[in-house]
């Protein structure tokens, strides 16, 4: 691998930034959404943190400590994904800008940031900082901080809200399949502009 000394990024290269979701993509997913659905009264396939967000106010904040509760849990367990490291320092090495942005909340983020330091970013946004994926304005608040195009923004995730967003925001979409085994996989992924197995595979793709 290269030093971790960051060199400008070639202008011949096709991206200037790349965003990276946390839960699935970095780090081994251990949050059952399944059983969170369960004990929220959620429908299967719907969003958690929408369902919350939409109920009455004492109800909402009791639902919404509940789920820190176990995103805090989670978070305490975390184990990186094989070449997590690696990938975010080459493409740090490279030049290129590198950002965080997850539904995650940001209690949890700071722990798995805490608990892995090797795992270094220009920018970090959890669901704290704005509409979270599969809005795409985390996406446009990060290439606005970093001063590039979506169009020159590398997006990786492994659900289809990563892909959703960067889809509407004019970024590349890159899918982890560590999600190949949910139900609806084969309804979205194919929405994404590359699908990757391992995250080594970024290498080529981000011309690394």
């Amino acid at each position: 691998m290269k030093s971790p000394r960051e060199n400008p990024a070639s202008p011949n290269r096709a991206f200037e930034a790349v965003i990276f979701d946390m839960d699935g993509t970095l780090i081994v997913p251990l949050l059952d959404f399944d059983a969170i659905r369960a004990e929220f009264g959620v429908a299967p396939g719907q969003s958690v943190l929408e369902s919350i967000h939409g109920r009455p106010g004492e109800e909402r904040r009791k639902a919404h400590d509940r789920l820190v509760e176990i995103e805090v849990a989670a978070a305490r367990q975390a184990k990186l994904l094989p070449g997590a490291v690696e990938i975010v320092a080459a493409v740090r090495s490279a030049g290129l800008k590198t950002a965080l942005l997850t539904r995650n909340t940001r209690e949890a983020m700071n722990i798995v940031l805490a608990n892995h330091p090797s795992l270094r970013f220009d920018l970090v946004m959890s669901r704290e900082d704005g509409s979270a994926k599969p809005e795409p304005d985390g996406i446009y608040q990060a290439c606005k901080t970093f001063g590039v195009l979506p169009e020159r923004t590398c997006c990786v995730g492994d659900y289809r809200y990563d892909i959703l967003a960067a889809n509407a925001a004019g970024a590349t979409s890159v899918l982890l399949t560590t999600q190949r085994d949910r139900p609806d996989f084969a309804d979205w992924c194919e929405q994404a502009d590359y699908r990757i197995d391992r995250l080594n595979e970024l290498y080529p793709i981000l011309e690394l």
